[in-house]
């Protein structure tokens, strides 16, 4: 590819207008006309529903072959539709730019042509897209949201768009960006001419949404054997499809290095490690290099000559930003002084960051853009600095193949620095993890973002991503970072897969800056951090099931402070302080921010866990915040003087101002009856009067002499008063210390009838402890009645059992419109199908971001099971299994499968794996209900059973263990599932399997599918 010009439009300008010369293709094969784009559609169905990789791969091959058989051997068109990601970072189509449509301007847009009256619940419902509601199923979906709203209205039966026709509106869409009219015109066309479905697809394309479980590098793949390679060294789809279009033709291997002035995909960073120590031993006992990561954007460095070329990771030309040339750019005049003089033609790696000559630091990288635009040329002012960490290519040799501690040895030799302008990333050598947090503490001082560990024989991997460069980040480093323990106030509703519910949580500290004006005044809150990634999926099925109430922007919650001038610390739905929860959050560091009413904020924050033996009185204080700021500040400055370095010290939590430790009410005593006596009372998450029913029973324990509190401590007497039926999550904490007496209500309101304390009997208690149980006032005047069904347990009536079992049919053959059927033929055994034997969907080419674990982490679960959670309000305990789970338990088990080695052997075939027997003599030990009529022979069974488990490597175990996999039941007593089920849900989900299921592996020679049909989930 060709290098860009120097702008010739307006110094703002944010693309360069043209090139000097177009790029140069290979000429396209002939297609003899186009298909439908309902075909195409068909697809993308298909490859949505299907669940196994290879399938979806046949699928993708017979598809493409019956286009090349039937429409000609260019498929361009059809790759551009796939592989839509044409972000403004990414190049894998260069004819299409940035459409510049959101989900809010299509949801007007489509109000608009559709009509919709702006009140119709429809119009409010496609604006709203990501708010769940009891009917609507769909939200946080666009796509789906908006095909089921044209679906009531659209006229259309059959499209009548082809795979061409819509590539050429999706080009003049795209040409038309800014333009809101224009745009809305090119809409209406689509929305009278296409199918609802076909619309929805559409814009999946546009949204680059496509969620039909096919990476790039497996459409590469099935496309032809080397289009990874190619693609590797030029991002240009286009280039890959007309050069490629042949499968027969293979690339030389010069082909597929990289080439001067043309963007290639760069070697990324592995995730860390658990530990330093699983860092260091990755690279094999050698010498390793450590680097500091940069917090700048990845940039290429191509000379030739003295033509300039500059691109991001992805592809984008930013040599209209630096320079083309000496006389042009905001970096390129500064640094050709920098080059050896025999140095005709280089190819650097490095990042792009802001240099600021008065403070003598790097700025935030949110000002690199406009700092490249400013041409004033003030010596003084921030300015682009290049810093370089590797060198692929020079003067016409490509260095790829070589060892990293080679290229930088050469690239030492061919570079000058520049202070300022082009400079060496910080390195240093190390071979212990001591070497690594050395290092990282020197990092942090510097407020650098973390470093990268490389092994030094490492080659350079296009596209790559292995564990020979690893990067470690102070935040994944137990004694490193900011942990802070914070109030959940506020949350917002995610999209893809995690929508339909709270997926970010906004999170607060208690303002003790300022003292009370009045002794009844409540706590204030002020917004500090906003979480988005480290929890799992069982900590959202508990956390949307809180009792979230509608963000009002005209009346927000009172009690909660939040920025003036900022979005970015207000939810969608907020939680009173009594609903709510401390989670356990850890970043790099705490940084000043306007952002938050806080004025700080913490910088690559991810939560650690939800702090259940906590309450909100342990929530940290505005000042601890302070503290630890002073902290961090005093130890930098010690460290610039050249002071004694001293071991970091944690600031003790301030203990909080007495005002915020309980509850104040204005009653007039009238009675002594609960003198001496304490109080904790607990709404009921599940009442709708429940603010109501606690304040109600506030009034009538002060009244009558009582004492309350707004969290159990060491108070004696002491009881915590909860009118609910469910054990909800802050309560459960209480109740497994076994130390406080959870009583009803009526307690209170008899006494106060009675005139005097009601005998403490088993009706008043919701929980009693064991003390408790035992005092004979407990069973007085009780003797005939039966235990409260709060305190028997949540009741398992509502879960279904094997008795009332819907039978389900067994799925017939999908139907295939005959026209269709030739596209979707597919040949299990034909190896002609798929073009190459090779799977490019390796470990080396993760398809990610650099930093996807800070910007937008993905859950490591199958993304499967958050379309399974819902908002309702519910018991936790019963969140987790809803009334068809034993139905369910196989594909639930996915979540979290352990891995076993590939290479597992028949002799060792159940090595890793933990199992638990459901014998009779071990349902008895845990208090499980026995009904098998041959106890005897079930139990001689299950002890055979353990002598094979242990024999071919496997281990058999407690239920209380906490690396237990598997959970066996016998097929003749399994009336204890479900309860085994409630029992092992947490930390996570561990397969339920029946006896038979053992044998059925051995005779396999493999471990099977717990999923498939000898698991007991599926068992009648």
């Amino acid at each position: 590819m060709q290098a860009t010009p120097a702008p010739s439009s307006a110094p703002h300008s944010p693309e360069p207008q043209q090139e000097d010369e177009p790029t140069k293709y290979p000429t396209p094969p002939h297609n003899t006309g186009s298909a439908p784009f309902g075909i195409l559609v068909a697809l993308f169905e298909k490859l949505q529903t299907e669940r196994k990789q290879d399938r979806r791969k046949r699928l993708l091959a017979t598809w493409f072959n019956h286009w090349r058989d039937e429409k000609g051997h260019d498929l361009y068109p059809v790759l551009r539709l796939i592989l839509p990601q044409a972000s403004p970072e990414n190049a894998k189509d260069r004819e299409r730019a940035v459409y510049g449509l959101k989900e809010k301007f299509l949801a007007k847009t489509y109000i608009k042509l559709i009509p919709l009256g702006m009140r119709d619940p429809d119009a409010i419902r496609l604006l709203n897209w990501k708010k769940p509601t009891e009917h609507d199923k769909t939200s946080g979906d666009f796509p789906t949201v908006l095909f089921e709203v044209v679906n009531k209205r659209s006229s259309v039966i059959e499209g009548s768009l082809s795979v061409d026709e819509l590539n050429d509106i999706l080009d003049e869409l795209s040409k038309s960006m800014g333009k809101v009219d224009a745009q809305s015109r090119i809409l209406q066309r689509v929305y009278n001419r296409t199918t609802p479905e076909e619309q929805r697809w559409i814009v999946r394309i546009i949204l680059k949404d496509m969620v039909i479980s096919v990476k790039e590098t497996t459409v590469f793949s099935v496309f032809h054997p080397d289009a990874q390679d190619l693609y590797n060294t030029c991002s240009d789809l286009k280039k890959v499809a007309w050069e490629l279009w042949d499968p027969s033709h293979r690339l030389r291997a010069e082909d597929k290095a990289v080439k001067l002035c043309s963007a290639f995909a760069p070697m990324l960073c592995k995730r860390p490690t658990k530990t330093i120590e699983g860092t260091v031993k990755e690279m094999g006992g050698t010498e390793f290099i450590i680097e500091e990561k940069l917090d700048g954007e990845r940039m290429q460095l191509h000379k030739r000559g003295n033509e300039y070329f500059y691109c991001s990771r992805k592809g984008k030309d930013y040599t209209y930003l630096y320079g083309k040339h000496l006389a042009a750019g905001s970096l390129t005049p500064y640094i050709d002084k920098a080059f050896d003089p025999r140095v005709e033609d280089i190819i650097l790696d490095g990042e792009m960051l802001v240099w600021d000559p008065v403070s003598a630091r790097n700025l935030p990288f949110g000002t690199l853009k406009t700092v490249a635009l400013d041409k004033s040329k003030k010596e003084h002012n921030p300015r682009p600095c290049f810093k370089v960490f590797d060198m692929l290519y020079i003067n016409g040799q490509s260095l790829i193949e070589k060892p990293v501690k080679y290229r930088k040895k050469q690239m030492k030799k061919c570079l000058t620095e520049i202070k300022g302008r082009i400079e060496f990333a910080i390195e240093k050598i190390g071979k212990t993890a001591q070497d690594v947090r050395a290092q990282m503490d020197k990092v942090m001082e510097d407020r650098g973002e973390g470093l990268v560990i490389k092994h030094p024989l490492s080659q350079y991997v296009l596209n790559g991503r292995n564990m020979d460069w690893i990067k470690v980040k102070p935040e994944y480093m137990d004694n490193m970072g900011e942990t802070v323990d914070v109030l959940v106030v506020a949350g917002n509703y995610g999209s893809g897969s995690r929508g339909g519910g709270v997926s970010t949580l906004v999170c607060a500290v208690v303002d003790d800056r300022r003292p009370p004006t009045d002794d009844d005044e409540e706590p204030k809150y002020s917004t500090f951090v906003r979480i988005g990634s480290g929890l799992s999926f069982a900590d959202y099925v508990w956390v949307r099931a809180k009792p979230w109430k509608t963000w009002d922007p005209k009346h927000p919650p009172e009690f909660l402070q939040t920025a003036k001038k900022s979005h970015e610390d207000k939810g969608d739905v907020y939680l009173l302080p009594e609903d709510s929860f401390i989670l356990k959050v850890k970043a790099a560091e705490i940084v000043t921010s306007d952002q938050y009413h806080m004025g700080y904020t913490m910088r690559f924050p991810r939560a650690l866990a939800i702090r259940d033996d906590l309450n909100i009185s342990d929530c940290m204080p505005a000042s601890a915040v302070l503290e630890s700021l002073r902290t961090v500040k005093k130890r930098k400055m010690e460290s610039d003087t050249g002071t004694t370095k001293k071991k970091r010290k944690i600031a003790a939590k301030p203990e909080i101002i007495p005002a915020f430790a309980g509850q104040k009410l204005k009653v007039d005593v009238t009675s002594d009856l609960f003198e001496g006596t304490t109080f904790v009372v607990m709404a009921d998450p599940a009442s709708k009067t429940k603010d109501e029913d606690k304040k109600e029973l506030l009034k009538l324990i002060k009244a009558n002499g009582g004492a309350l509190a707004t969290v159990p401590k060491q108070q004696s007497p002491l009881f915590l008063v909860y009118g609910g039926t469910r054990k909800y999550f802050e309560l459960q904490s209480y109740i497994k210390k076994g130390i406080y007496d959870v009583i009803k209500p009526q307690w209170i309101k008899d006494s106060i009838a009675l005139g005097q304390p009601a005998p403490l009997s088993k009706k008043y208690f919701f929980h009693a402890t064991e003390e408790r149980i035992e005092s004979e006032e407990y069973d007085a005047g009780d003797e005939d009645e039966t235990m409260d069904e709060a305190e028997a347990g949540p009741s398992t009536s509502t879960l279904k059992t094997d008795d009332d079992e819907d039978v389900q049919p067994k799925a017939e053959p999908e139907e295939v419109d005959p026209s269709l059927a030739d596209w979707f033929k597919v040949e299990e055994e034909d190896e002609k199908v798929i073009p190459n034997a090779k799977a490019y969907d390796s470990e080396a080419t993760d398809d990610d971001s650099d930093n996807a674990d800070v910007a937008k982490e993905e859950p490591d679960d199958d993304l499967d099971d958050w379309f399974k959670i819902k908002p309702a309000q519910e018991d936790p305990d019963q969140a987790e299994i809803s009334k068809d789970e034993p139905e369910k338990w196989g594909r639930i088990s996915r979540w979290e499968r352990v891995r076993v080695p590939w290479n597992t052997t028949k002799d060792l075939i159940f090595r890793h794996l933990c199992f638990y027997l459901d014998s009779p003599k071990n349902a008895r030990k845990h208090g499980m209900t026995v009904k098998a009529k041959q106890e005897t022979v079930v139990d001689e069974s299950f002890a055979e059973l353990a002598k094979t488990i242990e024999k071919y490597g496997g281990k058999v175990v407690d239920l209380a263990e906490p690396k237990l996999t598997h959970v066996i039941i016998d097929k003749r007593d399994d009336s204890r599932r479900v309860e085994l089920m409630r029992r092992t849900s947490k930390p996570k989900r561990r397969h339920l399997v029946i006896s038979e299921f053992i044998q059925a592996c051995l005779d396999e020679s493999t471990l099977l599918d717990e999923d498939g049909e000898r698991t007991a989930g599926e068992h009648g």
